[in-house]
């Protein structure tokens, strides 16, 4: 089933584009536009103003689409290029995947690997055609996610730190299987914002914490937030902590 964000947050937030339309040239207001590039289908704010421009690609969850976490570009800076990715899995009528989930060896939370695999390299094809057509270099991209997006982030930033400045995990946790690959220390100036409500229902608070405690003995720099009470959603709170922790790591 599709994620939900928190309902104060939805009825707070606006979607500028519903259908899908035609790629169009670039904006000066901020209007919404549908792009395919050989990878991956997704919806893109860009930026406005003189200010440089920060890349920011937020991928959803399961079950969910481009448009899911689209109303967060309402919370974020102006020169903030936003881009909403859809994952290549359909899996019902406007439903998608970016992998089908399964257990690891441990009964940990895992996925199947041959399209885990392919995602991770569809969305870091799309991170570097992004990159290169709007000249935004690594220290001003950041890549972030709901759930199985939270997951995905996690993949992204762990496997490829230098494409990154930050990564930002809404309710997510790392597999695993990733932290077997990258258990050499390669972190680099990676920052990483892990966030969870400790009322999660899907994946519980432990993943965070544990996630946390391996981050922290592998050297990397993480900001750890916990939101009381908060089940499988996200908060207006904690899209404004993630707002704060872009701008402190530019």
């Amino acid at each position: 089933m599709k994620y939900l964000l928190n309902l104060a947050l939805v009825l707070s937030l606006t979607v500028s584009c519903q259908a899908k339309e035609p790629e169009k040239p670039i904006s000066e207001n901020n209007e919404i536009q549908n792009v395919k590039n050989d990878s991956l289908f997704y919806k893109i704010r860009e930026a406005k103003g003189a200010e440089k421009p920060v890349l920011l690609i937020l991928m959803h969850g399961f079950g969910a689409n481009e448009e899911d976490l689209l109303p967060l570009a309402e919370y974020l800076p102006e020169n903030y290029i936003v881009v909403t990715p859809q994952a290549p899995y359909k899996i019902g009528n406007q439903n998608y995947q970016w992998y089908t989930s399964e257990k690891d060896a441990d009964g940990g939370f895992g996925g199947k690997q041959e399209e885990l695999t392919a995602s991770i390299a569809k969305v870091e094809n799309l991170v570097k055609d992004l990159q290169k057509k709007y000249n935004v270099k690594a220290d001003r991209t950041f890549i972030g996610g709901f759930s199985q997006g939270a997951n995905m982030s996690y993949q992204l930033g762990l496997r490829y730190p230098t494409l990154f400045k930050g990564i930002g995990v809404l309710s997510g946790t790392i597999f695993n299987t990733l932290k077997q690959a990258e258990d050499k220390t390669k972190a680099g100036s990676l920052k990483i914002f892990v966030a969870h409500g400790d009322q999660d229902n899907r994946i519980p608070f432990t993943e965070a914490e544990s996630s946390k405690k391996w981050l922290d003995a592998h050297q990397y720099q993480s900001d750890f937030h916990t939101y009381k009470g908060m089940s499988h959603s996200i908060s207006q709170e904690e899209i404004q902590d993630l707002v704060k922790f872009t701008q402190k790591n530019l």
